[in-house]
């Protein structure tokens, strides 16, 4: 299920981007070089498809414009630099994300991120799994979401769908995210020596 914290309140989420300061810009790949207090990329990804951040897929600021502690010895700064100092095809959108105004008032109000992230489609892929079954292993959860993968290769959302689908086609990061969120607002609860999830409260 990867790496990421088995459990994430939505104080300590909100809190966290809160501290940043107004307009902060944040990175995906902050956590993982091991920044002090950065969020994991797949919470930043779910967060971002919530609106608790903003996406940039534009105008993207270079990693020294939003003074990123991790330049010196990052390995992605080249993604982000401008004109003849790009020196990589990786696109940029999708991999930093700005902290808006609203979030901060979110900080005070934790409960906000509890009513919005049952709206993530990862949310709602699990809400069809917990409502079938109040308890799941995690390797079995694993086994649901490649079978559902699966099932998806090379099928596109049709344009006249009323809901959208998870991003089957990237990694697990957000399923893992979107666990430890739902955990962390106590809709869900680790058991078994933390090998398996159990439905507390029903989020759908």
């Amino acid at each position: 299920m990867g790496r990421e914290p088995l459990a994430f309140a939505p104080g300590e989420v909100l809190g966290r981007l809160a501290a940043l300061g107004r307009r902060a810009v944040v990175c995906v790949h902050q956590a993982e070089l091991g920044a002090p207090g950065a969020l994991p990329a797949g919470v930043l990804l779910v967060l971002g498809a919530i609106g608790v951040v903003e996406p940039l897929r534009q105008r993207i600021p270079a990693c020294e414009e939003h003074g990123c502690e991790l330049l010196p010895r990052c390995p992605f700064a080249a993604d982000f630099a401008h004109g003849d100092r790009s020196g990589s095809r990786r696109p940029k959108g999708g991999r930093k994300f700005r902290v808006p105004d609203a979030t901060l008032a979110y900080a005070e109000s934790p409960g906000r991120l509890r009513e919005m992230l049952p709206a993530h489609p990862v949310a709602r892929w699990l809400a069809e799994r917990f409502a079938a079954r109040s308890e799941w292993t995690r390797f079995e959860l694993a086994e649901a979401w490649l079978a559902a993968a699966l099932e998806a290769t090379g099928l596109r959302r049709s344009k006249d769908s009323a809901t959208e689908a998870p991003d089957f086609e990237g990694s697990r990061r957000e399923l893992a995210a979107c666990l430890a969120l739902l955990v962390g607002c106590g809709y869900l609860v680790w058991t078994r020596e933390d090998l398996a999830l159990r439905l507390v409260e029903p989020w759908w």
